[in-house]
């Protein structure tokens, strides 16, 4: 799988043509080695779920032609069965290259109009065999948030635009993009296709200064996306997912704080393509506020960035498809720090701990779930 993926990074290279190739002007590389562990008391089919991410990033600059992103990466999961002596509840583990999505950003009007052509690579593991799918759907977890929540799919194809324009002291963005997925299997053995609908996704905010050292910034997302196909047999309508994110930054000298919010609701139904194959996820929505502070600092004369956060989430989500009242599903505390430091002019190093904790909720299971569990990681990017 990792010479696949290699190869599939070539490929993408040599498709670029000539003349943007000659007018490049840097390359940067983004990687980093993340881990992560979460213990669950008695009342779900596991007790613990370990995942490691090794996530790969290049960045070709093309200058004010535009710039192409290519991202992969490895991962591996590891769920910890609550029954050990049962063999469809077994202990799993499940090692995999991720897809290869690539994006490349066109200057039409620099600095005002971008044209987008991105896709996905199925260099993943699109397919599983049953006994697998609880690690997937461990992984799914929106109260938790994997670093890898899904291992690969059959691909996809989209394109868009983005646009951006000053309005006084405030920029205004707009953006669309259609993505069209690619039909693939999602279990071994089961003959049924997953055909995922196509999706429309139209994007606006705003960011500008509030006074002279407070910063605000706010997205909009808007989804829409077309029914679902499992063996050829259209399933629920999706509905529209509405997603917002607010967040403000006042600085304080050489130090800021931030603190932000985010919602996404999940108007209908959908069919899950990548994490537990072809399971319907009902109406839904998750949303969380957070906040953090960045130290700024010099020693060893090394310039280092000390950044304390936390993060809580709340998820709510109808019992199934067929109701639309939310039921809450479970909720979370993240806490922990990131530690940047400045290699050199081109390269920094981050480091990065923290620790949640939290419960899930079942309908079968009348008291909550409750979890606790870490990730630390290192990140290091080079831009010359």
């Amino acid at each position: 799988m990792i010479r696949r993926t290699i190869a599939v990074l070539v490929v993408v290279a040599s498709t670029a043509p000539a003349g943007m190739l000659f007018a490049q002007e840097r390359i940067g590389v983004r990687s980093a080695v993340l881990f992560e562990s979460y213990s669950f008391d008695a009342g779900l089919p596991f007790t613990k779920v370990s995942q490691l991410t090794i996530p790969i990033g290049i960045d070709v600059d093309f200058g004010r032609l535009g710039k192409l992103t290519i991202s992969t990466g490895f991962v591996s999961t590891n769920l910890t069965s609550a029954d050990r002596t049962q063999i469809v509840l077994a202990d799993q583990t499940i090692s995999s290259t991720l897809d290869t999505e690539f994006r490349f950003n066109y200057n039409l009007v620099p600095g005002k109009l971008i044209l987008i052509a991105n896709g996905a690579l199925p260099t993943g593991t699109g397919a599983v065999v049953q006994q697998e799918l609880s690690l997937l759907g461990a992984i799914s977890s929106d109260v938790i948030g994997f670093s890898s929540s899904d291992i690969g799919s059959g691909g996809e194809v989209g394109g868009g635009f983005a646009a951006a324009f000053p309005v006084g002291r405030f920029a205004i963005g707009v953006g669309g993009t259609f993505t069209q997925p690619i039909s693939y299997t999602p279990v071994t053995g089961d003959p049924d296709k997953l055909s995922p609908g196509s999706e429309f996704r139209l994007r606006t905010g705003f960011e500008g200064p509030l006074t002279r050292t407070t910063y605000i910034r706010f997205a909009g997302i808007f989804a829409a996306r077309a029914k679902d196909e499992v063996g050829s047999q259209t399933q629920n309508g999706v509905g529209g997912r509405f997603i917002g994110y607010l967040s403000l930054n006042h600085g304080i000298g050489s130090h800021s704080i931030t603190v932000y919010g985010f919602d996404v609701f999940r108007s209908g139904p959908r069919i899950e393509p990548t994490a537990v194959g072809a399971a319907v996820l009902p109406r839904g929505n998750l949303y969380a506020v957070g906040g953090r502070v960045d130290l700024a600092f010099s020693a060893f004369s090394r310039k280092f960035h000390l950044i304390p956060r936390f993060e809580v989430r709340r998820s709510f989500q109808a019992l199934d498809a067929n109701t639309t009242d939310l039921e809450r599903t479970g909720s979370s505390v993240r806490f922990g720090s990131n530690l940047l430091m400045n290699v050199s002019r081109s390269t920094v190093l981050v480091l990065e701990v923290s620790g949640i904790t939290g419960s899930v909720v079942l309908p079968a299971v009348p008291d909550d779930i409750h979890f606790d569990g870490y990730r630390t990681g290192v990140r290091l990017e080079w831009r010359p």
